[in-house]
């Protein structure tokens, strides 16, 4: 029969011996852990309502875990393409922001570093074309070739993903961004009414970690729809925005300007 001294002295080695090995355990390993799932809904809920302090700090957080981490550059690049957004809707219109540049560069570097190693994945492709569109936005005289290129990129995904909610909502985005009038805008209901229409049958599949998307194709219609001039629907696709995000500062600022007409 154990003693209680024995006991306790069993247990001490237990616990320092599972310290000893926890300070052993490689960075991945400590990094399976991480909650994906947390961080994207922080990442989304910073963009979502506009918080570009916040943006960067979670790219920080990001940034400090293992560069071994399955998802950790695939965040990394969603957060720097929400903030390289961010900056450049800040001043439509009007020269890029100097604060734009550095997320916008950093977006498509962290996006390649995961294609590194999985080269063949969709969204990390389609993340990585719309971030080099805005880096070419941003700092047109660096990357002067970003443009074709990035359209080339994006095709690429599309293919290898026709499916993919997030593939074919950055595929719409690229095409809003890189449009040079209101009816060549306005001629992308498809492609966003596309994109919602793939967030509603993926709703409906087997539940995954990426989940970020499905607000920002209603939004996108919105603003197609405004681009046609039919307000109605714009409103109607707002409105649907909002029940999947009530927080979603740019689908009231639009609500809104429908309002006062």
């Amino acid at each position: 029969m154990i003693g209680m001294a024995d006991l306790a002295q069993r247990l001490t080695a237990a616990v320092i011996l599972g310290l000893a090995w926890a300070a052993l355990m490689p960075r991945q390993a400590l990094a399976a852990d991480t909650d994906w799932r947390d961080i994207e809904s922080r990442i989304q809920y910073a963009w979502y309502t506009e918080d570009a302090r916040d943006l960067a700090k979670l790219a920080e957080r990001v940034t400090a875990l293992s560069s071994a981490a399955p998802l950790r550059n695939y965040y990394l690049a969603l957060a720097r393409l929400h903030e390289a957004q961010l900056a450049l809707s800040a001043t439509a219109g009007a020269a890029a922001p100097p604060a734009a540049g550095p997320a916008a560069r950093a977006g498509p570097a962290a996006a390649g570093d995961a294609l590194a190693a999985r080269p063949t994945d969709a969204e990390l492709l389609a993340l990585q074309s719309l971030c080099m569109a805005l880096h070419s936005r941003a700092r047109a005289l660096d990357v002067p070739f970003a443009g074709s290129r990035s359209h080339a990129q994006m095709l690429r995904a599309v293919q290898l993903a026709p499916r993919d909610p997030r593939v074919r909502l950055l595929a719409a985005q690229l095409s809003y961004a890189t449009a040079r009038s209101s009816p060549e805008r306005g001629g992308l209901v498809g492609a966003f009414q596309g994109a919602v229409d793939a967030f509603e049958l993926e709703r409906q599949g087997l539940e995954q970690v990426q989940a970020w998307g499905g607000a920002e194709a209603w939004e996108g219609l919105a603003q197609v729809y405004l681009d046609r001039g039919d307000a109605i629907a714009a409103r109607a696709a707002l409105e649907h925005a909002l029940l999947l995000v009530p927080e979603y500062t740019a689908a009231h600022r639009l609500l809104d300007h429908i309002l006062r007409g």
